[in-house]
């Protein structure tokens, strides 16, 4: 078969509709056009509309809670990472990016870290504890500090608090218990996945 028929046969070929969900639950599709041009659609409008197909209640309203953990370190969703307005009314200068398919969306104006963590059970969360603290601490531990860090994955519900628990725990040396209710009383939509909760009571114990 020569390169003529082929292109030929590739031209009767039509557009196809590839569906892939990740193992986050976040479903894209993909557009593949008779050009072999791929367009790969909006990943949390598609996330939304699957939700929906389960039975979801799914609420469209952007999360815009900023939660207070300590002095200089605020944690939320991706919906505050978006929002330069918000950011700049609570002095934010650094911003760390835990979540997935997020773009860092003011390179000009903020500092970042970006860390691409799954909120999978199995994922190693405690990992990442050193690296992330480290970079914290070194931002907050100044005299007459003036840094405001920004800890945000997708929803702020499981792995932004996950990292925001730990650094308390380390920071404050408190517990765990302690260090969630400041979590839940800041932004009661907190709850970490159930292998990241493991993970934080080993992280307690190694504490003690």
């Amino acid at each position: 078969m020569n390169l003529e028929e082929l292109q030929r046969i590739r031209g009767k070929l039509k557009a196809t509709e590839t569906v892939v969900t990740s193992p986050t639950g976040e479903v894209t599709i993909e557009d593949r056009h008779e050009n072999d041009e791929k367009i790969v659609s909006n990943r949390r409008k598609k996330k939304v509309e699957y939700l929906k197909r389960c039975g979801f209640v799914v609420d469209l309203e952007p999360d815009l809670k900023v939660g207070k953990a300590m002095e200089n370190v605020y944690f939320g969703s991706q919906d505050v990472a978006a929002d330069l307005e918000i950011l700049q009314k609570f002095g934010i200068t650094h911003i760390l990016n835990v979540g997935t398919g997020i773009p860092n969306h003011f390179p000009e104006k903020f500092s970042y870290l970006k860390i691409d963590i799954l909120d999978l059970p199995e994922t190693r969360i405690l990992n990442h504890f050193p690296e992330i603290f480290n970079w914290i601490d070194n931002l907050t531990s100044v005299p007459d500090c003036e840094n405001n860090v920004f800890i945000h994955c997708n929803a702020g519900i499981s792995r932004s608090a996950t990292i925001t628990i730990g650094y308390l725990m380390k920071s404050l040396k408190i517990d765990l218990k302690t260090a969630l209710e400041i979590c839940k009383a800041q932004r009661p939509n907190v709850k970490p996945n159930a292998g990241f909760m493991k993970q934080l009571e080993e992280f307690d114990t190694f504490q003690k």
